[in-house]
């Protein structure tokens, strides 16, 4: 009876030191992710996703409270970090492409504006020619 109350105590204090260890893990991961949090709202200068931030930070500081899904929601920020990284790229190539599209306007303004004044030009040396003759 003896040794297998030894072989179950010493199972015991080994199966807790892995979690331990794992706890330290999840503390880690929690810190960067927090990092990263901070990361993201740096990134976003165009301020297009501060509420899907907002919500990150939010979940972080459930999972810092220790609540029992700590690993669930680690995921979920996970995934949460990917979607804001997304939707900050998106909103920086849609600012790009927005700034494409005026320049392009404004050029062809000016081309039709020089257009306009070549055929007045043209207009009126043909004018100044009918009158020397």
């Amino acid at each position: 009876m003896r040794p297998y109350l030894l072989v179950a105590a010493v199972a015991l204090l080994l199966s807790a030191r892995p979690a331990h260890a794992d706890s330290n893990d999840v503390k880690r991961e929690i810190a960067a992710q927090q990092a990263t949090a901070n990361d993201l709202s740096s990134l976003d200068t165009l301020k297009a996703v501060p509420d899907e931030i907002a919500l990150l930070k939010t979940w972080l500081d459930e999972a810092v409270n220790k609540s029992g899904r700590t690993r669930e929601i680690l995921n979920r920020c996970v995934a949460q970090t990917d979607l804001i990284r997304l939707k900050i790229t998106t909103s920086k190539a849609k600012a790009e492409a927005d700034e494409h599209e005026r320049l392009a306007r404004e050029a062809k303004e000016k081309v039709k504006k020089t257009q306009k004044a070549l055929e007045d030009a043209i207009v009126k040396k043909k004018a100044l020619e009918m009158n020397a003759k």
